[in-house]
């Protein structure tokens, strides 16, 4: 059986461990970052975007109609509140009582 010993650092550079992690992340961050920026910039020129050329009242109209659209909320399992008549309060369940122990 191998001893873990063997293969973790000398007990006086354990100080220096986790400023050493901390520079690799940051430096691995700088790279991954530069990248992928440059991997952005090199795509920016080849993307087209193809729009529909619509006139100015066609433009406002579908503004228009976007107004009054409302839209559907569906009903979930969860149920947070109850309405026992019309127009009376909500009445809003309690928190579980949770023992901790003490």
């Amino acid at each position: 059986m191998m001893s873990l010993r063997k293969f973790w650092i000398r007990p006086d550079r354990e100080e220096y461990f986790l400023c050493g992690v901390m520079v690799t992340c940051v430096i691995g961050g700088f790279v991954s970052s530069y990248w992928h920026f440059s991997d952005r910039m090199a795509v920016r020129p080849n993307i087209k975007i193809h729009q529909q050329k619509i006139s100015k009242a066609q433009e406002s109209q579908k503004l228009k109609e976007a107004q009054f659209y409302a839209p559907k909320f569906r009903v979930g399992a969860t149920q947070y509140y109850t309405l026992e008549e019309k127009g009376t309060l909500t009445k809003i369940p309690a928190l579980p009582e949770v023992d901790n122990g003490n």
